[in-house]
């Protein structure tokens, strides 16, 4: 890393401060020299809000033999499930109510890391063999129960420096992340591609358009579909013209894709991946149409269309090809359109419903800022229910169910529809089951969600 950055080209920056790969180096050095040795398998858990900290921690991590675990957010609760297990020996943080750890923001920490600026020689950074582990992402799936996904040197680092070649950028480029740093997409887009690539990257994460604005020019955006719709109440040169713009961690709506070129100018880059594959294909299509593979990525489909994927950045311990749990239809000239979960259709009442389509269906109406859809198992012959949720200021019940009886047979139409001003989304854009089904427990009760 950094083979691409002079001593003095930047690397970060905020309001407050500017800092300079040279700077990174002696920072690296300061605080790897708090930490002894790592032993056989020992992790840190790292999570810092600040994503200068958090590259810090996690370069200095490895720079002293440590794999580094990434929670799925960093909620107290969450951080002290992942700070107990087996390899964990501590948390590097920047979150406040933790009691433990190493908090980066103490005065001896700051003094380790500042006491090294001038007496270490800017030189790229080493880096570990392809085989060592370097972090476990830890994902909360659909259902919210956290999965470990371990990531090697060759997974992290390889598609690192396969983005860069997949979406070039002009060395010295800024990237502005919506998504935290310990998300898998976030880690790649925010901080690793940046610093294999010759870029900078902001040390804070914004939320909203008036935060965006305030930033000023960058070169990369970095969102999900979420952030991209909050971002439409700008108009177009507010917000600036990146030279891209990309999306991830959850489906584009075509809508929010075609609002978004026609309101502020950007071409969307989605990719398409998850924690346990890393990145699938991308597209430029505006939320529909074909995916191409990345770069030494290969997809096929079994004889029920499930998605078949053999990928430099699949874990070394999976089998070859790896069975998705997506469905694809392939193309002739090597790219594929993606046709929903194979999880996610439902016979009701005999017939096959998408989950996916009446989600589809649903945020294609005017109107409809964000839906999300579920599959109830019920009683008796139909087999399933579905509920819906959905965030549309404006419309009521009736005219929504109206507008989608053009498209969905009467038993994919939600038995359910309950209005909402706003879906439990994760600060990457994904919603958890368990998080929707809390949410029409709420509205069961009549309480306000």
């Amino acid at each position: 890393m950094l083979r691409r950055h002079r001593p003095d080209a930047l690397v970060a920056w905020s309001r407050e401060k500017a800092t300079t790969a040279a700077d990174l180096c002696a920072h690296v050095a300061g605080f790897a020299s708090l930490l002894p040795p790592a032993q056989e398998g020992e992790e840190l858990l790292v999570i810092c809000r600040d994503r200068y900290r958090f590259a810090v921690s996690l370069l200095a991590a490895w720079e002293r033999g440590y794999s580094v675990a990434l929670p799925p957010n960093p909620q107290l609760d969450t951080i002290r499930s992942v700070r107990a297990r087996p390899g964990v020996i501590t948390v590097v943080h920047d979150v406040d109510g933790v009691d433990k750890g190493i908090d980066v923001r103490d005065a001896a920490v700051q003094s380790a890391a500042r006491a090294r600026l001038g007496e270490v020689p800017f030189a790229p950074l080493s880096e570990p063999a392809p085989s060592r582990r370097l972090a476990t992402v830890y994902t909360s799936g659909s259902t919210g129960e956290h999965t470990a996904c371990p990531k090697t040197a060759a997974q992290l680092l390889g598609e690192a420096r396969m983005l860069v070649e997949a979406f070039p950028f002009e060395v010295g480029a800024r990237f502005l992340p919506m998504v935290p740093a310990h998300h898998i997409y976030g880690l790649l887009f925010g901080v690793l591609v940046p610093l294999v690539g010759g870029g900078a990257f902001h040390r804070h994460t914004p939320l909203h358009a008036g935060e965006v604005a305030a930033i000023g020019p960058v070169d990369v955006l970095v969102t999900v579909p979420a952030h991209l719709g909050g971002l439409l109440v700008a108009s177009e040169g507010e917000l600036g013209h990146p030279a891209r713009v990309v999306s991830s961690a959850a489906p584009l709506p075509p809508r929010v894709a075609a609002a978004v070129r026609a309101q502020l100018g950007w071409t969307v880059t989605e990719v398409f991946g998850s924690s346990e594959t890393g990145g699938i294909a991308w597209r430029e299509s505006g939320g529909e149409g074909p995916w191409t593979p990345l770069p030494g990525v290969s997809v096929d489909a079994d004889a029920d269309g499930r998605m078949r994927l053999d990928s430099p950045f699949l874990s070394p311990d999976e089998p070859r090809p790896f069975v998705g749990s997506d469905r694809v239809e392939l193309l002739e000239d090597g790219r594929f359109l993606h046709r929903g979960r194979a999880d996610g259709v439902l016979k009701i009442g005999g017939v096959r419903v998408s989950l996916a389509e009446v989600e589809r269906r649903l945020l294609d109406l005017d109107g409809v800022r964000d839906a999300a859809v579920l599959g109830v198992p019920v009683e008796g012959p139909r087999g399933y229910a579905i509920h819906a949720a959905v965030v549309a200021p404006g419309l009521d019940r009736e005219a929504i169910r109206a507008a989608l009886r053009g498209w969905l047979a009467p038993v994919a139409m939600p038995r359910r529809l309950e209005l909402v001003d706003a879906l439990p989304r994760t600060d990457s854009g994904k919603l958890r089951r368990k998080d929707v089904e809390a949410l029409f427990a709420k509205t069961r009760k009549g309480a306000k969600p």
